[in-house]
């Protein structure tokens, strides 16, 4: 991580002053100088070859998504005039910086700003920007099956699924900050494998870090800190398992305390969604209703706390796996179910079915955490979505958490299957 900051200090610095001398080959220079040492990442971080083929596979397709999205055509979930709005906001504080505060889409119109300070305001090296953080999500999510000690034909066709999974495909060459959110999340979910092996501090700071940082690009994760803090509290890695003794209380108030302050401190960025809503008397009335032609449940109407919790499931439903078949009013509609909606249905359905698999899984209390961890997410965010447009792009965030545990809950029935297969076979 640290050659990686390194570089990108020194390619800013360089490019202050290329700008001037070059300025109208000094992007191209930067795209080919880019995607050379990312090659070569790649290269190392791949244990196998098949692997590799993934990865570089996944970076020509998401650079061609790239270059089709800014000259052919902007690609369909540019989530409206949002692609645009962040652009030309970072363009704003990359003219005059003291508007800084001033832009309204939040962080990751702040975030492009800064980022054309230092690179200049282009919004190819942008886009340039989230393909790389697509590719490198890829890689993480294949490192944190390994951790979980899977097969590797498992791992490999997890990566699989993960580095051509048509929302990824769609979201990272875009200018939109759902890629850095399921970045943020994936690294997550590998430093707490890394923790419940090692039991290293500095894991578990990472993994916090992580997950802070997708819930600075959006607000509606802020509430998964509490299983974060419960899993590092109640862990034991003595017994590999979730310990809820009283002695454990003293961790969980010592972590409390130190991301309690952290939240306090940067609250305004952390939930600067909850903040806006709350202050202009919308929590409830953004519960009952949407726009557009995919909207759904327009008939709910949430006045407060109970019909919340009333609604919440099949919300949460929705959320998860529409468009429904009785949904389907257009071509784009089947697709995006039997190419997006489908396979949460198919994993959440495995899971459920065979949840108690969990527990005999070496990295069981991790995965149920994962799992939990979603669905909290799902259920909040469920709650904030009402149409099918917003949905999947909101669940892809959530993606890695589900994927992770289908793999491995999976793996773990295809191993009892053929225990049982051979305790029979021996009977006989």
């Amino acid at each position: 991580m640290r050659p990686i900051l390194l570089l990108i200090v020194l390619e800013a610095l360089v490019c202050q002053f290329a700008r001037s001398l070059f300025p109208d080959t000094y992007v191209t220079a930067l795209l080919l100088l880019n995607s050379v040492l990312f090659l070569y990442y790649l290269l190392r971080q791949s244990k196998t070859t098949p692997l590799f083929l993934i990865f570089i596979t996944a970076f020509f397709v998401r650079l061609v998504l790239m270059f089709i999205d800014l000259d052919l055509f902007r690609l369909p979930p540019h989530s409206g005039d949002d692609t645009e709005a962040f652009h030309l906001e970072g363009v704003q504080i990359f003219t005059d910086p003291s508007t800084f505060n001033d832009v309204v889409r939040g962080t990751y119109s702040k975030f492009l700003g800064i980022f054309y300070l230092m690179f200049g305001p282009e919004r190819i090296l942008a886009q340039f920007f989230n393909v790389i953080l697509g590719v490198v999500a890829v890689v993480i999510l294949a490192k944190t099956l390994q951790r979980l000690r899977l097969p590797e034909r498992y791992v490999f066709a997890a990566t699989l699924i993960f580095a051509f999974f048509p929302q990824g495909l769609l979201l990272s060459p875009i200018l939109l900050r759902d890629q850095i959110v399921a970045l943020g999340i994936v690294y997550t979910l590998y430093y707490m494998v890394r923790w419940t092996e090692e039991k290293s501090g500095w894991y578990m700071i990472l993994a916090y870090l992580g997950y802070f940082v997708s819930t600075m690009f959006h607000s509606g994760l802020a509430v998964g800190i509490i299983v974060l803090l419960v899993y590092f509290s109640f862990y034991s890695h003595e017994t590999r398992r979730m310990d809820f003794e009283p002695t454990k209380v003293q961790r969980l108030i010592f972590q409390v305390l130190i991301v309690g302050f952290i939240v306090y401190s940067f609250q305004d960025v952390l939930f600067a969604k909850f903040t806006h809503v709350s202050e202009n008397g919308q929590l409830f009335s953004g519960m009952s209703y949407d726009r557009g032609g995919s909207a759904y449940l327009n008939g709910l109407t949430v006045t407060g706390p109970a019909d919340m919790i009333l609604y919440s499931p099949i919300r949460t439903i929705y959320f998860l796996f529409s468009p429904f078949p009785w949904q389907w009013s257009s071509v784009m509609n089947i697709l995006i179910f039997f190419l997006d909606a489908i396979f949460y249905f198919i994993a959440c359905f495995a899971i459920v079915r065979s949840f108690k698999l969990i527990r005999q899984h070496p990295f069981g209390s991790v995965l149920f955490f994962f799992f939990l961890l979603f669905a909290l997410n799902a259920v909040i965010f469920g709650l904030g979505t009402g149409n099918v447009g917003t949905a999947i792009r909101h669940r892809y965030k959530l993606f890695p958490m589900l994927l992770i545990v289908y793999t491995s809950v999976h793996y773990m029935r295809l191993q009892a299957r053929h225990y049982f297969e051979e305790v029979e076979h021996r009977a006989e």
